[in-house]
């Protein structure tokens, strides 16, 4: 890299919690494509407000946002949120504007062309706890429906939805029964997973790592380092970058 180049290379910071995911592949790709990012890792602690308000000040690039709860305490130091950010009330993308910072939530936006991109199904089955954060992500589907123990929670979910997309809130697997038969997407988000309600043809996106013996009864697994792809890939497009999730390597 010649000396002009690293003048236009500006800092992207990584906060995160503990381990950081996100650094390594992030790096890999930005020394790979020579993208004049400098990318590293930090935990701010509770410094994390005044972190992102100085990004202006200090010539950042932005900032990526890696746990959930750092996610939600960014907040309060964005100024401007775009709708998926405003709508999950968290940023995992912060780039500073000179009207102040703006907030993007991406995951949702990562998960809707996971299942665009792999044409995965029309009518979901929500299995394990529902995130709301991510309602914005299916609304490429026909129908969403779920199983959820509490109903209030289930139908809150649904509510995120446009009416037409609204499915059911089974409560037990029984009710559940007749959903799974019609849906020909899962997503699987965690906890107990009833293996009645798999199908052959079922295709199955697992925000976390399905059940071993869960791989038997379905047609296909789409597993969480996939969604994590898109994700990043989708986290670097706000910057100017539109690369493929393949290009990730996790």
């Amino acid at each position: 890299m010649q000396a002009r180049d690293y003048t236009a290379t500006r800092p992207l910071v990584v906060f995160h919690q503990g381990h950081s995911r996100w650094f390594e592949p992030l790096l890999a790709v930005s020394l790979q494509h020579h993208l004049p990012l400098f990318i590293y890792p930090n935990q701010p602690g509770a410094s994390l407000e005044a972190a992102l308000m100085g990004l202006q000040a200090l010539g950042f690039r932005g900032a990526l946002l890696e746990d959930p709860g750092l996610q939600a305490l960014a907040l309060s130091a964005v100024q401007n949120l775009e709708l998926e950010a405003l709508q999950a009330r968290r940023v995992d993308l912060v780039l500073p504007e000179m009207t102040g910072n703006r907030g993007f939530y991406l995951e949702p936006i990562a998960l809707a062309n996971l299942i665009r991109r792999y044409a995965l199904g029309d009518k979901a089955l929500w299995l394990g706890p529902v995130r709301p954060e991510l309602a914005q992500g299916l609304r490429g589907l026909s129908k969403v429906s779920l199983l959820s123990r509490s109903l209030p929670e289930g139908e809150g979910f649904l509510a995120l939805l446009p009416p037409p997309q609204r499915g059911v809130v089974a409560a037990t697997e029984v009710q559940a029964m007749p959903v799974a038969r019609q849906a020909d997407l899962v997503v699987y988000s965690g906890g107990s997973l009833p293996l009645a309600l798999l199908q052959p043809y079922h295709r199955v996106i697992a925000l976390k790592p399905l059940p071993a013996e869960a791989l038997r009864h379905i047609g296909e697994y789409v597993p969480p380092e996939e969604l994590e792809r898109f994700h990043l890939a989708a986290l670097l497009e706000p910057l100017g970058y539109a690369l493929p999730p393949e290009t990730f390597a996790l």
